[in-house]
């Protein structure tokens, strides 16, 4: 119940090459999972990008770093575009002014979707409410969209219907949720992929092999950036 961190990430790197192939020769996530359970712990999960795709500066400082900098952006560019960015307006004009920056983050993180027009549904659920896909989620404890702007409560996250991990910020479940397309080796599903190509490309800066060009409607907002 209380592990050693030094030794649990000692034993995920020496075992990294090894999970790196069964996973990439297709072992299901809940196989995973039961083989190497620490990475239901969120940030064993998010080490594990840095394990892929290692750089002098951990995925999670270039994901907060990078969003925090092209979030007045996204909060604008997302104005009018949902109902949910109206709850926000509403949210921050009631909001006392030390409150304002964790509401902006956690606005903005839900807001993504809606400058590509795609659905932040799709990523978070609110709720008892379950998606069934194989794709990463957010399940949020709270039952509407000014709560969560508001709420810094726990969240799970799940993939391919297996619960994985419970996180105490929204932020933090939305980054391990994110980093499991890259732990899992599971591809952008077409009803998010523009969000996600422009996390991965504008926000963490990785470029995998094989990747395709932008496409027009992500470059487009980049270069509005």
């Amino acid at each position: 119940m209380q592990p050693d961190m030094a030794a649990v990430k000692d034993r995920m790197t020496r075992t990294f090459s090894w999970r790196r192939r069964e996973i990439m020769e297709g072992m299901p996530v809940e196989e995973v999972l039961s083989k190497y359970p620490f990475l239901k712990m969120p940030a064993i999960c998010i080490d594990e990008v840095d394990r892929i795709h290692p750089t002098v500066v951990a995925f999670c400082d270039r994901f907060r770093e990078g969003f925090v900098g092209v979030l007045p952006n996204i909060l604008k560019l997302a104005q009018g575009k949902s109902t949910v960015a109206k709850q926000y307006t509403d949210v921050r004009h009631d909001a006392l002014v030390e409150d304002l920056p964790g509401i902006d983050l956690r606005a903005g993180l839900i807001l993504l979707p809606s400058i590509f027009r795609e659905k932040i549904e799709h990523y978070i659920t609110l709720g008892a409410t379950d998606v069934s896909t194989p794709y990463p989620t957010i399940q949020l404890m709270e039952n509407d969209w000014k709560v969560a702007m508001t709420s810094a409560g726990p969240s799970l996250v799940k993939v391919d219907g297996v619960d994985v991990c419970q996180c105490t910020t929204f932020d933090e479940a939305f980054i391990t949720a994110y980093s499991m397309y890259f732990v899992f080796n599971i591809a952008y599903p077409p009803h998010l992929k523009n969000t996600l190509s422009f996390l991965q490309r504008r926000i963490v800066s990785i470029v995998e092999e094989g990747d395709k060009t932008l496409p027009i409607t992500v470059l487009r907002i980049i270069n509005q950036f």
